[in-house]
C-alpha cells in the first residue's frame, strides 16, 4: 500500500488516519469558534442596521465569506475526527428598539473586528508549521480577509464613517 498525504492506493484497511498536532488542532478549533462568534455578532448588527449598503455588506460577509470558511473548517475538523464546537443558531432575531445602535458605530465595530482578525490570521499562519494543507487554507483565508478589508476601508471612507487623520494642519 502506498499513501501520499490523505490519499492511498491499495487496500482501504491499510490506510492510516490523517494526523494532526495538538497546536494545529487548537488553531483549527480557535479559527472555527471565532467565525461562529463573528456570525452571531454580524446577525445582531443586521437586526439593528438602517443603512441599506451596510445591510448588504453584512449579508455578503455572512454568505460569501464566513459560511464558506466555516464549511471548510468543519470539513477539516471532521477529517481529523475532532469534536466540533457548539454552533450558533441560524439567525439572531432581536425585537427591540432598532434606534439603539447607529450604523456608524456598527461599521466601526466590524472594521475593528476585521483588524483584529487579520492579526489572528498572522499568528495562526506563523504557528501552523506541521500541517501544510492547513497552513495553505489559513493563508487563503488571510488573503481573502485582506481583500475584504481593502474594500471595507473604501466603503468606510465613502460613507464618512472612518476617523481619518487630517492631511495637514493649519496652525
Amino acid at each position: 500500500m502506498v499513501q501520499i498525504g490523505n490519499f492511498h492506493f491499495g487496500r482501504a484497511d491499510t490506510a492510516k488516519d490523517p494526523s494532526i498536532g495538538v497546536a494545529d488542532a487548537f488553531f483549527l478549533w480557535d479559527q472555527l469558534v471565532s467565525r461562529y462568534d463573528i456570525i452571531e455578532q454580524t446577525q445582531i448588527w443586521q437586526n439593528f442596521a438602517h443603512d441599506p449598503d451596510l445591510k448588504l455588506l453584512l449579508e455578503k460577509g455572512l454568505g460569501n465569506v464566513l459560511e464558506k470558511q466555516i464549511n471548510e473548517l468543519e470539513h477539516q475538523m471532521n477529517l481529523f475526527k475532532l469534536p466540533l464546537p457548539h454552533r450558533p443558531p441560524k439567525s439572531a432575531r432581536i425585537e427591540v428598539n432598532s434606534e439603539l445602535l447607529e450604523d456608524r458605530f456598527m461599521f466601526k465595530m466590524v472594521f475593528t473586528g476585521m483588524q483584529l482578525f487579520l492579526d489572528m490570521h498572522a499568528r495562526t499562519i506563523r504557528s501552523v508549521v506541521h500541517n501544510d494543507t492547513l497552513r495553505s487554507m489559513f493563508i487563503k483565508f488571510a488573503m481573502d480577509e485582506l481583500e475584504i478589508f481593502d474594500r471595507i476601508c473604501k466603503f468606510g471612507k465613502l460613507k464618512g464613517w472612518l476617523n481619518i487623520a487630517p492631511l495637514k494642519y493649519n496652525i
